[in-house]
């Protein structure tokens, strides 16, 4: 998955893990595994004084999803601390053994990293994908609540103003490539020989990707294709310099790319305690589509805004805050 293979900042606000204290119908259904009951149905609005905790992952996408979760559940009566942030899989190790109550995490990373669930062959419809892992992760006593429709995955993109001309979908681009050999696209290099890369692509949409012109770069190819050194270009789904610099991601029509949506993560003790969590949480995650995480995102990294100001903003223009 995406955030695996970056090399991302480690932060712990902590000084030791020391313990505290999308959508879709998937959220609401769960069945029972050998260690309890079923994870609860999200029900009531209001946290009543309880004190609960959230962790994430050290880059700005984490930090929003964490920081609108703080935000709203302490508008809701809720006492949140967010005070640990640190990498896969040492965030999942911190939720587990009840270090922190909860955290957002990517349904991909959690099936297919070898620290988490390990899985192959995982589904590629981001439903499918969310409903294995909750299921999946019940029997470890999480609860995967609050799906949200972003996908963080990989992705080709080129010039929005090209759309017209390149086509919308992965589909209409393979059509265009058959007439245009040559097409220059800026990729890394381990795309020529991943799966869901350059063999995929052949696989799933056709020979006409194996005409195009392949230029490796040593970066995701945002700059690249802004500046035409190429057509279109390899980046990860939900990444800032896409709304920088004013891209678009072909839609992956026949779901090529792995899943990588998230949800709220939620030991399963907390959240049969405080099933407003869920609740609380699920209509603000449907809102958060790949286009809007990418324009906060961008806020933070590009504009330097701060993240609760991005946070707290985005929340209040929707309605979750006063």
């Amino acid at each position: 998955m995406k955030r695996i293979g970056m090399a991302i900042l480690l932060t712990v606000w902590s000084a030791a893990l020391a313990a505290c204290g999308g959508g879709n119908s998937a959220s609401s259904s769960s069945s029972s595994s050998a260690g309890g009951a079923a994870c609860p149905a999200g029900s009531g609005s209001s946290g009543n004084g309880a004190s609960v905790s959230i962790g994430s992952k050290g880059f700005a996408e984490e930090q929003l999803l964490a920081t609108m979760t703080q935000l709203v559940l302490q508008a809701h009566g809720f006492n949140v601390t967010y005070n640990l942030q640190a990498k896969d899989t040492a965030i999942g190790d911190a939720l587990v053994k009840g270090q922190i109550d909860m955290l957002w995490q990517y349904t991909g990373t959690e099936l297919t990293d070898p620290g988490y669930l390990n899985l192959t062959n995982i589904p590629t419809d981001l439903n499918a994908a969310f409903q294995l892992v909750q299921q999946k992760d019940q029997a470890r006593g999480l609860c995967w609540t609050s799906p949200a429709p972003m996908d963080d995955t990989n992705g080709l993109a080129i010039k929005a103003s090209d759309k017209a001309t390149l086509g919308s979908t992965l589909s209409d681009f393979a059509t265009y490539l058959s007439s245009h050999p040559n097409t220059k696209i800026c990729i890394l290099s381990e795309f020529r020989t991943r799966p869901d890369g350059l063999p995929g692509l052949k696989a799933k949409y056709g020979a006409a990707y194996g005409s195009a012109d392949y230029v490796d770069v040593g970066n995701t190819a945002e700059k690249n294709i802004a500046n035409g050194d190429c057509q279109a270009g390899e980046v990860f789904t939900t990444d800032s310099p896409i709304a920088a610099q004013n891209l678009y991601v072909l839609q992956d029509d026949k779901q090529l790319f792995p899943p990588d949506n998230v949800g709220l993560v939620v030991r399963q003790s907390v959240l049969q305690k405080y099933p407003a969590i869920a609740a609380l949480m699920a209509p603000v995650a449907a809102k958060i589509t790949s286009a809007v995480i990418t324009g906060l995102n961008k806020q933070v990294e590009i504009d330097n805004m701060k993240v609760t100001d991005v946070a707290r903003a985005w929340l209040t223009q929707n309605g979750f805050l006063s």
